[in-house]
């Protein structure tokens, strides 16, 4: 087993260390998290599975699966599901308290492909929350549109919770926010209820699919990355981030946002996706953002709260 120690970051609120282990064909970025837990926690983060399979019961979008399922294979040869399945035997493995399915875990509202991501999940023994991206539901030419939203997700109720754009989970030590932002916003009932967690005494690990746009003065990496791997806007914004000089949040995103960054926030870690790059980097000067590599090149975020 081949381990690769990597710079610890130390902050005024918190100590993070982080590590990459190969483990078969999946790369796990091990991180530390001091929350002065009672009862230590393990957290595992995926996003971006891209899992395309399809069959006669969406004979309409066939052809455009099947080459979005040859489109997502990793450097070493494993389509989305034969990834997603080792990736899935790890989290058996180790036995998290919780898995986090951060969004485009399935490239697009496929029975078949919805089916085998919650056999896969049924396998680990694991609770878990799915979080949608901005792939999960789309279907064909519906991208958030009015039909992709009263047609195709539904298709996901057996594995993912109804919500008001938003899913939690508290513990004795922390709550866990995972949000919906995948169409580069956040709703009302999001905003509430972090507005709510933030009123409370516990720390909030919140997960996103689009990352955040740090604030000035860091993280330049991040938005240079970005626009070279997606390009950006005729003005010069990042496709990908939501941000002022990204994907322009509305009023309640901004909000939303202001309150994440704010000094007196109990968000101690924000994790995301959306760019299939691994980063991380500060939002602030006492708030770090780890943003996943793809899903479907194998990468996965171990995350211990102590």
């Amino acid at each position: 087993m081949r381990i690769c120690t990597l710079v610890c970051i130390s902050l005024s609120l918190l100590c993070m260390g982080c590590g990459i282990t190969a483990h078969d064909h999946i790369k796990v970025h091990e991180k530390t998290l001091k929350l002065g837990l009672d009862k230590p926690m393990d957290i595992v983060f995926i996003a971006d599975s891209h899992i395309s399979m399809c069959d006669e019961r969406d004979k309409d979008v066939i052809d455009k699966a099947g080459s979005r399922y040859d489109a997502f294979v990793s450097p070493d040869g494993l389509k989305a599901d034969e990834m997603f399945a080792e990736q899935m035997a790890y989290v058996k493995e180790i036995s998290p308290d919780l898995l986090i399915l951060g969004g485009d875990i399935t490239d697009s509202a496929m029975y078949a492909s919805i089916e085998y991501v919650k056999s896969e999940l049924d396998k680990t023994g694991t609770e878990y929350i799915y979080g949608m991206g901005n792939h999960d539901f789309e279907y064909g030419s519906e991208y958030f549109s009015d039909r992709a939203y009263s047609e195709y997700l539904p298709r996901f109720a057996d594995i993912r919770e109804a919500s008001d754009g938003y899913q939690v989970r508290e513990y004795d030590g922390c709550v866990i926010l995972v949000v919906d932002d995948a169409n580069n916003q956040v709703t009302q009932g999001a905003l509430d209820k972090l507005k709510e967690l933030n009123d409370s005494d516990k720390p909030i690990i919140l997960c996103t699919h689009v990352p955040i746009e740090p604030d000035e003065g860091y993280s330049a990496e991040l938005m240079d990355k970005s626009i070279e791997a997606w390009g950006a806007y005729d003005d010069g914004r990042s496709r990908v981030l939501l941000g002022d000089h990204a994907c322009i949040p509305n009023d309640i995103t901004r909000e939303f946002i202001d309150i994440v960054k704010s000094p007196d926030s109990n968000v101690k870690i924000v994790m995301s996706g959306h760019i299939h790059f691994y980063n991380e980097s500060n939002l602030t000067e006492n708030l770090t953002q780890t943003v996943t590599g793809a899903g479907f090149e194998g990468d996965i975020i171990h995350l211990h709260l102590e």
